[in-house]
């Protein structure tokens, strides 16, 4: 159980905050706040999360207790990347720091931890697993826990909810572990075979062995508020003024000069009781009786007349489609009129972007231009008023008055006392795309008429320029096109998510399209959903085939399980697999994930597509086994992938970086191919540049300004003219810079010698083939636009660089 000594006395000010909600968050679960002046317990780490905070200043540092309602990526996808900032926070940028963290929640929750161990280093971190709910006999269903927080600020208690089909069984016990370890050792003997040992041979269907059965509603108890002190009764019954008197006012029984023993009833007002919060999460239909349930669920406190009325606040953080259930309703009727209820899920149908700089900064380089910039589906120009807080739902859906929607920031005040209510300070307005296109307009024209230059160039790119490749000239915009899911390195920050390619051929597989990913770091889906609006998102999902991840680095693939389980939900668990080429070390994490929901997927390591084992394959070479040296599992994978996305050439390069890092390079299999490479992370590498002979296009790693050659050196990155140098060694046509430190925001300065071949990449561009041509003529109009923005914000002053361990 967690205690937290001293901490009742100064906490004066306690409030539930909405964090994590808009209309482009992906799948992410919202999380909630449960903020005192020294405490703070966060309620779910979907993806995201941590980039949102260093929006929002919203602090990590002191919240030393996660609670997830879901052992799934949607509640806690961004638990790996804030555990590894804050590490980094708490060393001074050497991600050894001791976090001190507890992470609480249902059955699945040491598996989880067991997923991430491969790239965060739990040990060090001093993290605690506190895992409840595992049902260790029969005849129990919704089961309350004791409290896994209990101090004095607060008491917070887990109810376990499960499916109507999973009521079998149970006995509920709460099972602790420091570092995730004091498991028996026969379960951690389980966990550790299920995920890995037991996964079938490379190049085969991994398969998933999750069920949906428990999820986890908390009840936060906040303690009695003493009543006033009343001295003139203490004076009367002879207690003299002084010390004893503040030992009166802390509870504690005195002895009078006259003998007499008085208690702190005596000479003090009733307490006012304290007021309780709950935090509910019904995943779907089949969860809702378990959760209505009078006896063992949350019901309880709907039932209870007495319970019932200390309940001041319930965050619902239950999906729409559930929360709209006649069921769900009459839940949420069945408190009354007394508590406030928070339904976050209704701000999902506002305009209000979860990252609203990110997306302002997107209306900015969606004025310079429109197609490689382009704004979602769904963006609309208009400015409309935000929802106002107060009974918003009730009157679209007749959900209760006492209702409110629980768009980001909100606040409810449950002290002091006189502050009890709502408070919509610090929420965010709906962008306004029209105000932002006239500000530059105004303050920026000279962006403008830069952009402009560009589209001259784009209209007619034979004057300018006589050396264009025939796979560009000839190119249709349908032909191949990247967009950036993310282009910061390490952590991610306002303007820039970690790293995250989509190649897209829209035009392939007679017009059905084809998609693969390159890397994919925490947010992916998200960004997904920002750049091609919900429609288009499901789309790529539909028609994606393969992810290549270039190395172990959290940065680079946390966001892979959360895309893969989307994919799962949206076409169904029978979906055809997706193929990830990866390092060996991400088998068994991503073996782990699918053990906890559905997720369809093989695995191949990014070993066996290099350039020498792909002639080794060719060979039919054998092993010493007098087995083919590629297995033949792997080779139709692999091919299968080729096909379906139209390539003639998929290959990993070997980098210099940690190990097991790798670059990619795909050629496609048109009458005149075109040539994609990909650098991954990487100090200037000869065998990369060999690989990117004459590309079409080269995207390459440009982490650091050219006077950090030294740290560039020291954490095995480039600079901003290494990236440049090694794109005109290898003779390519363009090089797009990417992967920038968060520390730098402003646009790299590029050596003269290169400008017409160089340009620089931002979060939701997408570049076609035929944009090439023009492409570096945009970066004097980004350059202008960027000249005076403010300074970026990454929560701290070092960089982490994620580590694998």
């Amino acid at each position: 159980m967690g205690k937290d000594k001293d901490i009742g006395a100064i906490n004066t000010s306690c409030y539930v905050q909405v964090l994590g909600v808009g209309s482009d968050t992906g799948c992410a679960v919202p999380s909630a706040l449960l903020f005192f002046d020294r405490q703070r317990y966060l309620f779910n780490v979907g993806e995201g999360f941590q980039r949102f905070c260093v929006e929002h200043r919203v602090k990590l540092t002191k919240i030393n207790n996660v609670l997830t309602t879901r052992v799934t990526t949607e509640a806690t996808g961004g638990l790996p990347g804030m555990l590894l900032t804050m590490a980094d926070t708490t060393a001074g940028g050497l991600l050894t720091g001791h976090v001190g963290m507890t992470i609480h929640g249902p059955p699945g929750l040491h598996t989880l931890v067991n997923a991430f161990r491969t790239f965060v280093n739990v040990r060090d971190m001093g993290l605690k697993v506190m895992e409840f709910g595992r049902r260790e006999g029969a005849g129990a269903v919704g089961i309350i826990s004791r409290p896994v927080v209990k101090n004095d600020a607060v008491s917070i208690t887990p109810i376990i909810i499960r499916t109507a089909q999973d009521k079998s069984g149970g006995r509920d016990s709460n099972d602790s572990g420091a570092n995730g370890e004091q498991h028996t050792a026969k379960r951690q003997k389980i966990d550790d075979a299920a995920p890995g040992m037991s996964l079938p041979q490379a190049g085969m269907d991994i398969p998933s062995t999750a069920t949906e059965s428990a999820a986890a509603c908390y009840v936060c108890e906040l303690p009695d508020i003493p009543g006033k002190f009343l001295p003139h009764k203490a004076a009367s019954l002879g207690v003299p003024r002084g010390p004893l008197y503040g030992q009166l006012a802390r509870g504690q029984e005195v002895t009078a000069v006259n003998g007499k023993l008085v208690r702190p009833e005596d000479v003090m007002e009733a307490a006012t009781p304290g007021p309780v919060v709950l935090i509910l999460d019904c995943p779907s239909e089949g969860f809702i009786s378990a959760l209505a349930d009078a006896e063992n669920g949350v019901g309880k406190w709907a039932a209870d007349a007495e319970a019932g009325g200390k309940v001041a606040c319930i965050v619902h953080l239950t999906p729409r489609a559930v929360l709209h259930l006649p069921a769900y309703k009459a839940f949420i009727k069945s408190f009354g009129e007394g508590p406030q209820h928070i339904l976050v899920a209704e701000s999902e149908g506002s305009k209000i972007p979860i990252m609203k700089k990110s997306a302002a900064l997107q209306v900015k380089l969606n004025a310079l231009d429109s197609d490689v910039f382009s704004l979602p589906p769904e963006a609309d120009s208009s400015s409309t008023p935000a929802p106002a807080p107060a009974a918003a739902a009730e009157k679209a859906h007749a959900l209760p008055a006492n209702s409110v929607v629980g768009t980001n920031m909100l606040r409810y005040y449950l002290r002091p006392v006189a502050k009890r209510g709502f408070s919509s300070e610090e929420c965010d307005d709906v962008l306004d795309a029209e105000a932002i296109r006239a500000e530059l307009k105004k303050e920026k024209p000279q962006a403008l008429l830069e952009a402009e230059r560009a589209f001259q160039i784009k209209k007619s790119p034979a004057t300018t320029e006589t050396d264009v490749p025939a796979a560009v000239s000839q190119a249709r915009d349908d032909t191949f096109a990247v967009t950036f899911l993310g282009t910061g390195a390490a952590i991610p920050s306002k303007y820039r998510n970690v790293t995250g390619l989509l190649y897209d051929r829209p035009s392939h597989n007679g017009g059905k399209g084809a998609s693969m990913l390159a890397d994919c770091g925490e947010g992916s889906l998200g960004q997904l959903h920002r750049r091609f609006g919900v429609q288009g998102a499901q789309d790529i999902l539909r028609r994606l085939s393969l992810v290549w991840i270039s190395h172990i680095h959290a940065d680079h693939h946390v966001g892979l399980p959360a895309l893969l389980a989307a994919r799962t939900r949206l076409l169904g668990p029978e979906c055809p697999p997706v193929l990830v080429i990866g390092p060996r070390p991400l088998r068994r994490a991503l073996g782990s994930y699918a053990a906890l929901e559905p997720m369809r997927f093989r695995f191949v390591e990014a070993a066996h597509t290099t350039e020498e084992a792909n002639a080794t394959a060719a060979a039919g070479t054998m092993n010493e086994d007098n087995e083919p040296a590629v297995p033949v599992d792997v080779q139709a994978a692999i091919e299968e992938a080729k096909k379906s996305f139209g390539l003639s050439k998929l290959e990993s390069v070997r980098v210099v970086h940690c190990a097991h890092s790798f670059g990619l390079v795909i050629e496609s299999d048109d009458a005149v191919p075109f040539k994609i490479v990909f650098s991954g992370d990487t100090r200037p590498c000869d065998a990369l540049v060999k690989a990117a002979k004459d590309a079409t296009m080269l995207i390459h790693e440009a982490t650091f300004d050219d006077s950090m050659l030294e740290e560039a050196i020291g954490k095995k990155h480039c600079t901003t003219k290494e990236a440049v140098e090694a794109g005109a060694a290898a003779g390519v046509y363009r090089t797009l810079l990417t992967h920038f430190s968060q520390r730098y925001p402003k646009v790299p300065v590029i050596d003269e010698n290169f400008v017409h071949h160089v340009a620089i990449a931002f979060d939701l561009m997408t570049v076609r083939l035929t944009d090439l041509p023009h492409l570096p003529a945009l970066v004097p109009a980004v350059k202008v636009l960027f000249d005076e923005e403010e300074e970026e914000e990454v929560g701290e002053e070092a960089e982490p660089e994620p580590q694998m361990f």
